[in-house]
């Protein structure tokens, strides 16, 4: 099968794969909430060729809200054959201590709406109200729930306040509550375009025959250095950091490159 047949299943891939929002490293100073703000570039790859870049991007917004925007789009040439793009965006507060979600939409601009997706989170009346397209469902809410953007940064929360993840992430997606486990397995030494980081695998197994790992580094905030599907041991779509900015401090360039294992 030609490459560009698979971009919408890369580029949801690659929004999907997530974005582990950090926390600390570089002794950073304390800000509220735990949060950091930041904004953090990816190349995508397909069983190792280039074919596109995403980003991603967690800032503050009003009233004490929290605002991840996570995009992807092909490179030039994948963009020939396919123009598919993924805007995702969640809306969260941390109340009690703990991660409050409020809103997830998922677009694909350019194509038909029936791919659209989106999720409301009430808590006064304990509902989610969630939509694929044209079909909608409502169902109980649970203190705990997320959507998959937020989730990844209740992961990534848990690593830094506990040293590892919960026992299950319950998360909204597709219209469907889904119980995800994140497990450590190993250790590995990653170089990139801003230098060499030690990072922790996590990795979460599919029945389908899938893991998707994630590398985290405890001294970039732990946000993934890379990210990576295997499809029964063969790797599929990996993602790799070429730029990360913090956005609370003094602007950095981005540096773009080659990301290899040390």
């Amino acid at each position: 099968m030609k490459l560009w047949q698979h971009a919408d299943r890369i580029l949801a891939l690659a929004a999907m794969l997530g974005w582990l929002a950090a926390y600390r490293g570089f002794a950073a100073p304390s800000v509220p909430e735990g949060l950091v703000a930041y904004r953090a570039i990816y190349s995508v790859h397909l069983d190792g060729i280039g074919v596109g870049i995403s980003h991603l991007t967690l800032k503050p917004g009003p009233n004490g809200l929290w605002i991840c925007h996570s995009s992807a789009k092909p490179n030039a040439l994948f963009g020939l054959f396919d123009s598919a793009r993924l805007e995702e965006r969640s809306r969260f507060r941390i109340r009690d201590g703990r991660l409050e979600d409020l809103s997830y939409t998922l677009v694909e601009p350019g194509r038909s709406a029936r791919h659209d997706q989106g999720v409301q989170f009430d808590w006064r009346d304990h509902r989610v109200h969630a939509y694929v397209g044209s079909q909608k469902k409502t169902f109980p809410l649970r203190t705990g729930e997320l959507d998959r953007l937020t989730a990844q940064i209740a992961l990534s929360r848990d690593l830094v306040l506990r040293g590892h993840p919960p026992k299950v992430f319950r998360v909204i997606n597709h219209n469907h509550l889904h119980r995800y486990r994140f497990v450590a397995n190993g250790r590995r030494s990653w170089r990139t375009p801003l230098g060499i980081f030690q990072t922790v695998a996590y990795q979460r197994r599919s029945r389908k025959g899938a893991t998707l790992t994630f590398w985290c580094a405890p001294t970039l905030y732990e946000i993934p250095i890379v990210a990576r599907q295997t499809r029964h041991g063969h790797p599929t779509i990996t993602l790799h950091l070429i730029g990360f900015q913090r956005l609370s401090s003094t602007p950095i360039n981005q540096v773009l490159g080659k990301v290899t294992p040390r």
